[in-house]
């Protein structure tokens, strides 16, 4: 008897729990032929076979309601909720990009502090709260259409995937006043919020592509917040 997959299923997508029907079904595409998981890509076949499960679940709306609530039953619990209880409604995703607007750190969702300044961090994670120079919602960094030139700039970087997770080691390809990209080891979910830090700066971003190359993974992302550790100097340089 196949025993039942105990792994959460959104992180086998590589999802956020409250991501949308079409990330989930962008993510599930992605890793099964972008990263070439699918074994006739020359995969592993128990991997896709998670990865398939994950996706036959989590794309059924009623078998979504269904694992949500187990995983919000606290554990060792047996009863099943009464027939006439109806799940309470979904929150509309949130937008990272407005963090600001909505009064919350864009890595971890916690409120923000009365007063903002260049140093402010957030209380519980501790990562930057200073927006970028004239960013604009309205226009965001998308694939293959960067909004400002970037440059390369190449040196170790620590990503984290959430608050609560630990960092790992990354490799900084280039950079720009909104944007930058790195290569890693893994995969990382599109749309999701990511922590990245070096000698010279911290940053939250919004990844909006990943895609193997060779045996990693480059990965772009657009910034939401950044805070320089150096005062001195250009933050990118420009061909002269």
């Amino acid at each position: 008897m196949k025993r039942p997959e105990r792994r959460n299923l959104y992180r086998i997508l590589y999802v956020q729990p409250e991501a949308p029907a079409a990330v989930i079904k962008a993510s599930y595409r992605a890793l099964m032929s972008t990263l070439r998981i699918h074994p006739d890509l020359g995969g592993d076949h128990e991997q896709a076979a998670r990865i398939n499960h994950a996706y036959e679940v989590l794309s059924d709306p009623e078998g979504r309601k269904a694992y949500d609530l187990a995983l919000r039953r606290p554990r060792g619990e047996v009863h099943a909720a009464p027939a006439t209880a109806a799940a309470p409604p979904r929150a509309a995703r949130p937008d990272p990009a407005r963090w600001a607007a909505e009064g919350v750190c864009p890595f971890c969702r916690t409120g923000l502090p009365a007063v903002l300044s260049v140093e402010t961090s957030c209380l519980r994670c501790g990562a930057p709260l200073q927006a970028l120079p004239g960013e604009r919602e309205d226009r965001p960094e998308l694939i293959g259409r960067r909004r400002t030139p970037r440059f390369a700039r190449t040196g170790e970087a620590m990503l984290r995937l959430s608050p609560s997770a630990q960092d790992f080691a990354v490799r900084l390809r280039d950079l720009s006043l909104t944007g930058l990209s790195v290569e890693c080891a893994r995969p990382v979910a599109v749309a999701s919020v990511v922590r990245i830090r070096t000698d010279a700066f911290d940053a939250v971003a919004l990844v909006v592509q990943c895609g193997a190359h060779g045996k990693s993974y480059r990965v772009h992302a657009q910034l939401l917040t950044m805070r320089l550790h150096r005062r001195t100097g250009a933050f990118v340089s420009t061909p002269v």
